[in-house]
């Protein structure tokens, strides 16, 4: 029985036309007919409706008996690994007033109407989340007490987005040298004779906007034979000084955000201090 699947990653692919027995051979399991890899994706247009999605780690020198998990059984995974709603809840409302806290810093100290109003409705929605209202109500000062709580939240929230940032810049400098990789890969399966078409290539590179703001765009292509995979290849090898340099200043820009949570980090007193007067209208509100 043959199964349909490109997958290019890091150089690396496996086939578009493998049965069952070298399925299992790769450590793979016989339902894992597509398989997600990282940056760069080949699929076949083709699939059946009913096949499984798995992510498999697929590194140089994967072995066999490596195990393979269904992408539902990791999201049940992760969501066991949460200890309530009400703290992802917490957690991620942390993540907005860290936020804005770093984009006031990034904002030469201020915050506009709209972000203003954001701000409070992210310490009522916490204040609800952590019974301010009780605290008040139990409190000599309330405010006092409630500050150091925020500041405590917040101070996850930052951690959080000091992870997400790294994680970007990671992404960011392994860019260009991933491209390199699929290009090469696409290369290759061009070349192969077995490869059955129409394919759909997606990749994801540094771009610049109508606006000239910097992000990062997925391209996906479909190609409908050797030709015009050769073609997707070569583009990609043409664009590379460009978005090498796009890439740069993406990087450019993440190390200036990077030196902008540094100063929030440090200030976050401050900020909290500064929220004073919004964190007893929300108190008021709340009790």
């Amino acid at each position: 029985m043959l199964h349909r699947t490109i997958i290019i990653e890091g150089g690396y692919h496996v086939e578009n036309y493998f049965n069952t027995e070298f399925h299992e051979a790769l450590g793979f399991s016989a339902l894992g007919r597509r398989l997600y890899l990282g940056c760069g994706l080949l699929k076949n247009l083709n699939r059946e409706p009913s096949d499984h999605l798995f992510y498999i780690p697929f590194v140089k020198g994967h072995s066999a008996g490596e195990s393979t998990i269904p992408l539902e059984s990791q999201s049940q995974s992760e969501n066991m690994g949460k200890t309530s709603t009400g703290s992802a809840d917490t957690s991620s409302i942390s993540r907005e007033v860290a936020h804005l806290a770093f984009t006031k810093v990034k904002q030469d100290d201020w915050l506009n109407v709209r972000q203003q109003e954001q701000l409070r409705r992210a310490l009522m929605a916490l204040g609800e989340a952590l019974g301010w209202a009780v605290t008040s109500a139990n409190s000599e000062d309330p405010i006092a007490a409630i500050s150091k709580s925020t500041r405590k939240m917040m101070s996850n929230g930052v951690r959080s987005l000091k992870r997400s940032l790294a994680k970007k810049m990671a992404t960011k400098k392994a860019e260009i040298t991933e491209l390199k990789k699929v290009a090469k890969s696409i290369r290759r399966l061009a070349e192969n004779p077995n490869t059955i078409y129409p394919l759909e290539i997606t990749y994801s590179r540094s771009a610049r906007d109508s606006v000239q703001s910097m992000f990062t765009k997925t391209e996906n292509i479909e190609v409908n034979d050797a030709l015009e995979t050769l073609g997707c290849a070569e583009s990609i090898e043409k664009n590379l000084d460009h978005w090498t340099t796009l890439r740069d200043q993406m990087i450019a820009e993440l190390k200036v955000e990077q030196k902008h949570l540094s100063v929030m980090t440090q200030t976050l007193s401050q900020f909290v201090k500064s929220m004073h007067r919004l964190l007893g209208e929300v108190i008021a509100t709340l009790s």
